[in-house]
């Protein structure tokens, strides 16, 4: 009975250790499994970071590639000599190049994703073209058309607009090319100023010498008359001088303007100019007896010496301020001014006359540098063209800025020659510089 027992426990400890020993097995090919498995997983988590280092590969490249793009696309837009600007559907502005802040006097920071209706409504005649043309859908070709920008100034300026579209076809906002006229208007102006002073030349160049003639005679013979009569009839006298001098100068001003001035160009400085007009402005309100305009001069430039006819620019400043002393019949102030300035993006020197008298309508400030287009009374219509021919072929500009009741004032823009290294250099002395 004992043997049998032994025989029993034996046969038990046989399975139990033949269980454990499949449960070992069993054991061994599961870990064994596993751990190919964790190999093959540890493969492909190797296969995928190539795949995700190529992948990151090709989009840094694509990012860099629209990144160029982009900057090519900008540097285009920037190199353009047109003005660029494009709004989205809502009116909001995603484009504005450096040309259009030129234009249009305003910086791409201050408007870019804003609505261009609350941004640029200072602008006018500019922002309807656009919103109309994105409300209508439709295209706009080459059309011109005048806009103000917002200091008091007008621009012409010429237009395209054309639709924008997605990669489905959806209308996405519209773009607006559009170049400045401005100076093409100004020459346009130019040239049929000039078309008239050709017909006033011819004119006038046959005509002056037979008035000038008897004219001569006139006042010869008036001042021989002066020299016998008295009190009433030398009044007379006085009056047919004065005459035949205004019918003079009216005849030297018409042949000046109408024919081929030649410079006589030299180095000069520029406020040497300006005084020796004053001392004949000077002249002329002791000779009037108006004592109540003062003169202010404010120069403050610090190199003023240019290259040009320092007679005809005299004649121009004189010109200028003589017309500011007739607006002031009660008296005021004008005051002659040098800075510093650009002219065509190279340096330049300004000269500014400010008066406080009448002004100028804005209608008059259209026409007023015409030949014969006047305000006074007694004037002749050709200072002030005169003015503008001679700054004109010394390579300068004049603007006028006025108010009615409130003054006038003349900006007069000319090269300046300061850089170049002078030879001679008449009437300079260090102290006078400005």
């Amino acid at each position: 009975m004992k043997t049998l027992n032994s025989y029993n426990g034996g046969v038990k400890q046989h399975n139990r250790f033949e269980e454990l020993s499949a449960i070992f097995d069993n054991f061994n090919n599961n870990a064994q499994k596993l751990e190919a498995s964790y190999k093959r997983f540890q493969d492909r988590v190797k296969e995928i970071d190539r795949e995700m280092s190529y992948t990151n590969e090709c989009l840094n490249k694509k990012v860099q590639e629209l990144n160029n793009l982009t900057g090519y696309l900008n540097n285009i837009l920037e190199s353009m000599h047109s003005g660029v600007v494009a709004i989205d559907i809502k009116g909001k502005v995603m484009t504005f190049n450096k040309v259009a802040e030129i234009i249009l006097n305003v910086n791409a920071k201050d408007i870019i994703g804003k609505d261009i209706r609350n941004t640029l409504n200072h602008i006018s005649g500019f922002t309807d073209l656009l919103i109309e043309s994105l409300s209508k859908r439709s295209n706009i070709i080459n059309l011109e058309r005048i806009i103000g920008t917002g200091n008091g100034s007008t621009r012409y300026i010429e237009s395209s607009i054309s639709i924008l579209k997605d990669g489905n076809g959806k209308i996405s906002g519209v773009v607006e090319i559009f170049h400045d006229l401005s100076e093409i208007y100004e020459l346009k102006g130019r040239l049929h100023s000039a078309s008239n002073l050709i017909s006033v030349g011819t004119m006038a160049a046959s005509v002056a010498h037979e008035i000038r003639n008897p004219l001569n005679g006139i006042e010869g013979f008036a001042y021989l008359l002066e020299r016998k009569l008295k009190g009433d009839s030398l009044k007379l006298v006085k009056n047919i001088i004065r005459g035949a001098k205004n019918i003079n100068k009216i005849v030297t001003d018409l042949l000046l303007l109408a024919r081929p001035i030649r410079l006589n160009l030299r180095k000069y400085r520029l406020t040497n100019v300006i005084d020796k007009s004053l001392v004949f402005v000077s002249h002329e309100l002791s000779q009037n007896g108006k004592q109540n305009i003062q003169i202010n001069k404010d120069y403050t430039c610090l190199n003023d010496i240019i290259e040009c006819d320092p007679e005809r620019l005299q004649q121009a400043f004189l010109n200028i301020m003589l017309n500011a002393i007739q607006s002031m019949r009660e008296g005021g102030q004008i005051t002659v001014f040098t800075r510093e300035s650009t002219l065509n993006n190279r340096p330049g020197i300004q000269v500014g006359f400010v008066d406080t008298g009448n002004g100028i309508s804005s209608d008059a400030i259209k026409k007023i540098f015409e030949p014969f287009f006047t305000t006074k009374n007694d004037g002749t219509g050709l200072g002030l063209a005169i003015v503008r021919n001679i700054i004109g072929l010394h390579g300068g500009q004049v603007t006028i800025n006025s108010e009615h009741k409130k003054g006038t004032t003349f900006l007069i823009n000319l090269p300046n020659n300061h850089h170049v290294k002078l030879k001679s250099l008449e009437d300079a002395p260090t102290a006078s510089l400005c």
